[in-house]
């Protein structure tokens, strides 16, 4: 059902371009987006997609992280250069010579990993937003097509419902006809037999 829904609206997609220009919220961390779902079940173009941001916020948090600890291990191996400086230039410490060199080494290394976070996590901000606004797509795809199924079936209960209402009327119609014919022939039968004779009827046809 869902592949010819998207089929037939693919053609009125939103134009993302011009969405991406906007400030929308992340819908994940929306309450009122994940509030749509309470009474209505996620496609699987949904649920792939919330996935996605997630992740991608995993790796931020996790490079934010693991930026800011090789900052300080940076700093830890500068400070030990510093400290170094005076055995290795002064006093031809072959050890501290050593040391140092690990030392730069280990910046070197530092420098290139945080240069390919910071890369990255330039980069994860912009997939973040492309990947809510393909979330934003598919959730009003899946909601306005939810819309349109209980427009149908709100037409159809009317109609139910109309047409229950003509047989109920039809029904009261009936039991008062049925109430007065009763009560106008009984009220014959008492006339004419009596209220005694009337009771022994009563207990004749009437008795379980």
């Amino acid at each position: 059902m869902w592949n010819i829904f998207n089929k037939k609206n693919k053609a009125h997609g939103f134009d993302l371009k011009v969405l991406f220009k906007n400030d929308i919220s992340l819908l994940t961390l929306d309450e009122r987006w994940n509030g749509l779902f309470k009474n209505m079940e996620k496609t699987n173009d949904i649920t792939e997609c919330e996935n996605r941001i997630k992740e991608l916020l995993k790796e931020q948090s996790r490079l934010i992280t693991e930026t800011k600890d090789i900052s300080i291990k940076k700093k830890e191996c500068m400070d030990s250069i510093i400290r170094l400086t005076t055995e290795v230039f002064d006093k031809n410490n072959k050890e501290a010579h050593t040391k140092m060199q690990e030392c730069e080494k280990s910046i070197v290394a530092i420098n290139k990993k945080m240069e390919e976070n910071e890369e990255r996590l330039l980069d994860i901000p912009k997939e973040i937003r492309e990947e809510n606004l393909q979330l934003l797509e598919y959730t009003v795809k899946l909601v306005y097509f939810s819309i349109r199924e209980n427009q149908l079936r709100v037409s159809e209960l009317d109609k139910e419902i109309a047409e229950a209402k003509e047989k109920l009327k039809k029904m009261i119609e009936e039991r008062e006809l049925l109430a007065e014919d009763y009560s106008d022939t009984y009220s014959y039968f008492h006339d004419l037999l009596g209220k005694d004779e009337l009771q022994k009827l009563d207990e004749i046809y009437f008795s379980k």
